[in-house]
């Protein structure tokens, strides 16, 4: 997406999964698609892929965020 950190301000609940499949995209349209592209493999539950934790923790996709949550998306790492 091209940023290290962005904050999302949202009006009532909002799940994790509602966050990394509606807020993010909406907010980068011009890279939506590839967003959603990257992001399946963590969505369809497969462990390669991306790690997205909700305050240093791992999170239920249907769990609602609080406000003041931190949510990191981790890319895929390599290594040997």
């Amino acid at each position: 997406m091209g940023v290290s950190e962005e904050e999302y301000e949202i009006s009532g609940e909002v799940t994790l999964r509602e966050l990394l499949t509606n807020h993010i995209p909406e907010r980068h349209r011009e890279s939506s698609d590839v967003w959603r592209e990257k992001i399946s493999s963590f969505l369809k539950g497969e462990e390669a892929g991306y790690i997205v934790i909700v305050n240093g923790r791992r999170m239920d996709l249907d769990q609602k965020l609080k406000d003041g949550d931190v949510v990191a998306v981790l890319p895929p790492v390599g290594g040997g």
